[in-house]
């Protein structure tokens, strides 16, 4: 299929597609008129890339972590398992985060400001820039 298809079929953009052929996470042919032309197992392997975007990899990470995907569970990189734990300690901290913040700003909605903050402005701005605005 060509790039428009795989592009309109997956969500990803032609632009998204090219760079993931040219950092190696996707192969194409050449049809005789020069245009890519990508098998169908391009679909789930642009799917395995958006999901991992999603979960907060970066493309370097993913260019490393996505060929253990198709391993047994048993045999995983153990790199990859150690790049999840990471993600999923990241993503544990800015819930809690996340939690305090929502709060914090239920009591100040009900209840005015509080005595004493429990969340440190520092810790707010690691989740969000956008959710220290008025808040100090």
């Amino acid at each position: 299929m060509r790039i428009g298809e795989l592009s309109e079929q997956t969500g990803a953009s032609a632009r998204s597609i090219r760079h993931y052929e040219s950092v190696g996470l996707l192969k194409s042919q050449r049809a005789s008129n020069g245009y890519r032309e990508f098998d169908l197992g391009a679909l789930d392997q642009i799917m395995k890339i958006k999901l991992l975007l999603q979960v907060g990899l970066d493309m370097t990470d993913i260019v490393r972590v996505l060929p253990c995907m198709d391993t047994p569970a048993v045999a995983r990189c153990s790199h990859a398992q150690r790049r999840y734990d990471e993600q999923i300690e990241r993503i544990e901290r800015q819930q809690r985060l996340l939690t305090e913040a929502k709060a914090l700003l239920i009591e100040l909605r009900t209840e005015g400001a509080p005595a004493e903050s429990v969340i440190s402005g520092d810790s707010i701005r690691t989740v969000s820039g956008n959710v220290t605005v008025g808040i100090r």
